[in-house]
């Protein structure tokens, strides 16, 4: 098999083009999937500096601290991830999307939404936290769910 990569700046970080014979329809679909299912990620545990691979699914929030993360999951632990925020991007694919300029929240975490004051939009969580979405990411929420 023949691979042929041509890189666009235009293009979308999370976009991918593939152009195949319909007889490799099948090992496509495969290497979709396994790309699209690789939802641990590789965090630090604070209590015994040990790194532990997490499932995605099971965060709740990752809020900025300079140039890492503090990971929130639904079960309340707290783990440290050594990314930025921007880095984060390709999380999107997972339902983890920005809501302030310091924090990203799981989505299929979130319980109901509410208007708050200022045109922000307040979101609580299945576990009863509320966070509040900024002015500027509210309409990108918005949009996703419409």
């Amino acid at each position: 098999m023949i691979f042929n990569y041509i890189w666009q700046q235009e293009k979308a970080v999370n976009e991918i083009d593939v152009i195949s014979h319909p007889f490799n329809r099948e090992k496509l679909k495969q290497l979709e999937q396994t790309l699209q299912h690789s939802t641990t990620i590789s965090v630090i545990d604070p209590k015994n500096n040990r790194t532990k691979l997490l499932a995605v699914p099971l965060i709740e929030t990752i809020t900025a601290m300079g140039h890492q993360s503090k990971i929130c999951t639904t079960a309340g632990e707290r783990f440290f991830l050594s990314k930025k925020l921007k880095e984060l991007g390709d999380l999107e694919q997972q339902q983890l999307f920005r809501i302030n300029n310091s924090t990203i929240l799981n989505l299929t975490h979130a319980a109901s939404f509410a208007a708050g004051q200022h045109a922000r939009l307040e979101v609580q969580t299945k576990t009863g936290n509320t966070y509040i979405v900024s002015r500027h990411y509210a309409k990108q929420i918005k949009e996703r769910f419409r």
